[in-house]
């Protein structure tokens, strides 16, 4: 007999985490399936305010301030000497500090938190097909484990919050090329050991290169003396570069 679930969401990731928490706490049950094992590594650690917001309506903001994340106050950019910065709390709406956050704990902490408010999660689990219902039909899924089980799965409401994964889009055949030029990304945790009073651990600093404008550099610090260091450039300036990544990315 296969298992159905009234609503299943795809991915453990903050979106995941926080809709899963929204859902469980209007009553509905609430099915995650999580590929990958957290913590794990990811990408985009400097939160923008109002991320905090839903956050706070899902319940999880005193798990996530009692972390000791690095607190963010705004962005400052630079260019050559040319200097500012904004103060995310400086509004006419109410506007709030935020976090810089190493992804692995922080999406740990969403993620138990929304399990300790009723929600299922099973890691280790691989989408990897889905029939859409159509009329009255249920969605169906074809999920595989970690431990090279597959099974199949039935659902209501089918949420894909899977992030970079884009599950949904492959398995639908929905993804569109984008018309941006192509970009891309290299970037490392450093042990910064930065004691300049100048060096502002409150704000991510966009920098961008004194004469190639299509290249930028972010600086994230955290709390506990790491920073997160990071280049982006049209994807021709990476050829003829080492192979190696970090060789690349000096």
């Amino acid at each position: 007999m296969v298992e159905h679930h009234p609503l299943i969401v795809i991915g453990a990731g903050p979106a995941g985490a926080v809709v899963a928490a929204l859902l469980k706490r209007r009553g509905h049950p609430v099915l995650v399936l999580e590929a990958q094992h957290f913590p794990r590594f990811s990408i985009g650690e400097s939160l923008l305010s109002h991320s905090l917001d839903f956050v706070e309506e899902a319940g999880m903001l005193p798990a996530v301030e009692a972390a000791g994340f690095q607190t963010k106050i705004g962005a400052a950019f630079a260019w050559g000497e040319r200097y500012t910065d904004f103060d995310f709390r400086d509004t006419y709406s109410g506007g709030r500090s935020t976090f810089q956050v190493q992804r692995g704990p922080f999406d740990k902490i969403l993620a138990d938190d929304a399990a300790r408010q009723g929600v299922t999660i099973r890691y280790g689990q691989r989408v990897t097909a889905v029939t859409l219902g159509e009329d009255g039909e249920r969605t169906r899924l074809e999920v595989q484990g970690d431990d090279g089980q597959a099974y199949a799965l039935t659902t209501d409401f089918l949420l894909d919050a899977s992030g970079y994964g884009r599950v949904l889009p492959r398995l639908l055949d929905l993804e569109a090329p984008s018309d941006f030029p192509v970009r891309r990304a290299l970037f490392t945790h450093v042990e910064d050991r930065i004691d300049d009073p100048g060096f502002d651990r409150q704000r991510i600093l966009i920098t961008t290169h004194p004469t190639l404008r299509d290249v930028w550099f972010w600086t994230i610090p955290f709390s506990d003396g790491r920073t997160s260091i990071g280049v982006v450039a049209a994807a021709e300036r990476y050829a003829g570069r080492a192979a190696d990544l970090a060789t690349c990315l000096r």
